[in-house]
């Protein structure tokens, strides 16, 4: 009994944490049409599905697409982490292929990549801070 009730506190207390104007959400990620998009320094071809941008925190969660041989460079970014999960397809980054499933954090400040497409993948993409993205110098 006591267990459910510290459950019931800490979702309250999760529940008035909420940043002011935000509001709870269900959409259907199909539904949202693909809109290409090039981070500075990227090859064109990405393609996402903007599920949520907050504007005040300045995160952001989509769904990105990967055509097959596409190639991300190898970047890093001075404002925020990111996480990656593969939902589909096979992305190949240094030592290792990701498979669906697949998650990966990317620190801030620690280049990452590059990223090879070897087939059409898509992947669910979340930041924790404002997004910069800058393409690692040879």
């Amino acid at each position: 009994m006591s267990h459910r009730f510290a459950i019931a506190i800490a979702f309250a207390a999760f529940s008035f944490a909420a940043p002011a104007g935000e509001k709870s959400f269900l959409l259907q990620s199909a539904k949202i049409p693909w809109t290409p998009v090039t981070p500075p320094g990227a090859p064109p071809g990405l393609m996402q599905r903007l599920l949520h941008d907050n504007k005040e925190k300045q995160l952001l969660s989509a769904v990105v697409r990967f055509p097959k041989g596409y190639v991300e460079p190898r970047h890093y970014h001075t404002t925020c982490g990111h996480s990656i999960y593969v939902l589909k397809g096979r992305i190949k980054a240094p030592g290792a292929i990701w498979l669906p499933g697949s998650f990966h954090y990317a620190a801030v400040r620690e280049a990452h990549g590059p990223l090879e497409a070897l087939e059409e993948s898509e992947i669910l993409f979340y930041t924790d801070g404002p997004f910069d993205y800058h393409v690692e110098k040879k």
